[in-house]
């Protein structure tokens, strides 16, 4: 802008000297192919140039003006150097004070004119002015001596001027620069802000931020829509087991696979944790919202390989719709599939649920759960009851399995199926299965000493480090022998980490403590962990007991089952022996231990003092003639 302003000055100034030249020396200015013209003509294209030019042109554009108006600088000032000099030299001699001081007018003029630009400022002062002023100082008439030295002081001034001048400019320029620069940063600060402010970090989903306000653009549209709340099952086991960058990798596998899913019409965030959130515009009925819960799920459960680990990815859904007045606020329907998800959570199979009005009082219960877990004081509520595993053939008992019961002020009777995985979500099991083990162990101290303690061991214990040292510590401490104790395993808490869990067992084992295989027959899996690990025992699950009498088939399963466990020279334990005719189907099968509520219920601890010795818990004989007779 300020050579647009600058430049048309300096032809101005070369087209009035030079004419002035030619009136002082010719009398008359006078057109034609001469220099006078020729300058005349190129100072009015290029000044018209200029001022019709683009007034904030590109950068490129802006260097290459500049360096065409350098040249034609340059040329313009060697063409009226040379004139001068032709002048100083042929016209008369009383015009050549007008001359000198007319190239000096130029030059001066010129440089000013391009002052903007310092380098360029200096050629008409070199090219110029400097030759004129060396005539000056070399003529013996002292008025153009004078002359010289008054244009070479004024040559130097200018460009301490234009050095002044230039700085001062070049600071402005700068200044608008960087405060136009710094307006950029902070616009791009302030949407990067918002980005940050509106995205999940790890796996570049919308936050629950960005989704609570995507939901409560949908309720003020007053359209349906359904709110997916998404949990991925047992992650804590494997983040804690495996470390966060494992788990990382999972959410972000989690993530692509929803959006796959999911589809384009879809809005998927990343709610926090291990929990994802879906909404689904249009949504009303329950079928439907069921439906597509369903969907999801499939194309989210399945195996994940992370670092040449394969992990299994099972997911639970709760939906939320915004079918009814009361559930359209943002907040509802977010409470809503929250509500179901812990409907889902607890289901055996499907892992999706609509929330339904009947869905508030256990997610109230859990709620109460979760705050007791949490308190400080639980530990003194849950108390340690025993139930004998008896040998079948003689009565006796050979193991006491611990069992925790609790009993709250508030919530009643809280069962182990209902606050151990609450316990393991809230990830506070281990305390509490430490602290239950030191309990029990301490009683077994007291115990006959042919009767073992069987205690059940979580995923997360399972999977933990430090789990075998933990064991045996608590075993030294209670005074008692690493083989009166048996410890039970589930192949859930297997499968969770099956190279920490192996490494665990062996250790345990080599140390005499006895492995038990529990719930075996409930799943998918078992058979193929007979082949990996090595157990001591083998603990039937009860569903196979109970079918036992129902029909024909049950009971070859079962007998099937038990076969299979004495081939390979594993005992088995039999659960849910709840009446005689159990106990001598369970005989006539080959089944060596068994437990039950017909042979014992759980007993407290101060009431199983007298009754832990080698006493027989029924009458193997009457037994024996019942099977006969039968």
């Amino acid at each position: 802008m300020a050579l647009r302003r600058q430049v048309p000055i300096i032809y101005v100034i070369a087209t009035a000297n030079v004419l002035a030249l030619q009136v002082t020396t010719h009398g008359k200015v006078t057109f034609g192919l001469n220099l006078t013209t020729i300058l005349f003509v190129c100072a009015v294209v290029r000044t018209c140039h200029w001022l019709g030019a683009n007034p904030s042109p590109l950068h490129s554009v802006m260097v290459r003006r500049m360096r065409q108006t350098c040249g034609f600088a340059a040329t313009l000032c060697l063409a009226v150097a040379w004139w001068c000099l032709y002048l100083l030299d042929t016209a008369a001699s009383d015009t050549h004070m007008a001359i000198f001081l007319f190239g000096g007018f130029t030059a001066l003029g010129v440089a000013f004119g391009l002052s903007a630009v310092p380098t360029a400022a200096c050629i008409p002062l070199i090219i110029l002015g400097l030759p004129l002023a060396v005539v000056g100082l070399r003529s013996p008439n002292p008025k153009y001596v004078g002359a010289a030295v008054s244009l070479g002081i004024l040559m130097i001034l200018i460009m301490q001027l234009v050095a002044r001048q230039s700085a001062q400019f070049t600071a402005i320029v700068r200044s608008r620069w960087m405060i136009g620069h710094q307006q950029e940063l902070t616009e791009t600060a302030r949407q990067e802000a918002v980005v940050a402010a509106t995205t999940d970090f790890l796996t570049g989903l919308p936050n629950r931020r960005a989704f609570v306000a995507a939901v409560a653009e949908c309720a003020d549209s007053r359209h349906p829509f359904a709110v997916a709340v998404i949990d991925v099952d047992r992650f804590k086991v494997i983040n804690d087991t495996y470390g966060h960058s494992y788990g990382d990798e999972l959410l972000k596998a989690v993530a692509q696979r929803l959006l796959r899913t999911a589809g384009n019409s879809c809005l998927v965030a990343r709610l926090g944790g291990d929990e994802f959130g879906l909404l689904l515009r249009g949504a009303t009925a329950p079928a439907e919202a069921r439906d597509w819960g369903k969907r999801i799920l499939t194309g989210t459960n399945r195996p994940v390989t992370i670092k040449r680990r394969k992990f299994p990815i099972t997911a639970s859904c709760g939906i939320g719709l915004s079918r009814d007045g009361k559930a359209r606020t943002p907040s509802r329907v977010l409470a809503d599939a929250d509500i179901a998800l812990y409907e889902a959570k607890s289901q055996a199979t499907d892992r999706v649920a609509v929330f339904e009005q009947g869905m508030e009082a256990p997610r109230h219960r859990r709620a109460q759960i979760e705050h007791a877990l949490q308190a400080s004081g639980v530990h003194n509520q849950i108390k340690v009851y025993f139930q004998p595993i008896v040998d079948l053939r003689s009565g006796r008992a050979v193991a006491q399995e611990a069992l925790a019961r609790w009993m709250d002020n508030e919530l009643g009777n809280v069962p182990p199926s209902e606050f151990v995985p609450i316990a393991e979500q809230l990830n506070v099991i281990g305390d509490l299965s430490d602290h239950l083990m030191a309990m029990a162990l301490a009683e077994a101290a007291r115990w006959d000493p042919a009767i073992r303690l069987s205690f059940n061991l979580s995923a997360i214990q399972l999977c933990s480090a430090d789990l075998a040292e933990k064991v045996l510590s608590a075993l030294e401490t209670a005074g008692v022998g690493a083989d009166r104790l048996q410890v039970e395993v589930t192949e859930t808490a297997l499968f969770a980490d099956f190279a920490r869990a192996k490494q665990n067992l062996a250790t345990l084992r080599s140390a005499g403590v006895t492995v038990v295989l529990d719930d075996f027959g409930a799943g998918y899996a078992s058979i193929g962990y007979l082949r990996e690990f090595q157990f001591d025992q083998i603990k039937l699950d009860g569903g196979l007991v109970t079918a036992a009498l129902d029909n024909a088939d049950g009971e070859s399963l079962l007998g099937a089952v038990i076969g299979l466990c004495r081939a390979i020279g594993v005992p088995t334990v039999a659960e849910h022996i709840e009446s005689e005719q159990h106990l001598s189907l369970l005989l006539k099968l080959g089944c060596t231990l068994g437990q039950g509520y017909w042979l014992q219920p759980p007993t407290p601890a101060e009431e199983l003092i007298h009754g832990s010795g080698t006493r027989s818990l029924y009458e193997p004989d009457r037994i024996g003639r019942s099977r006969s007779a039968a």
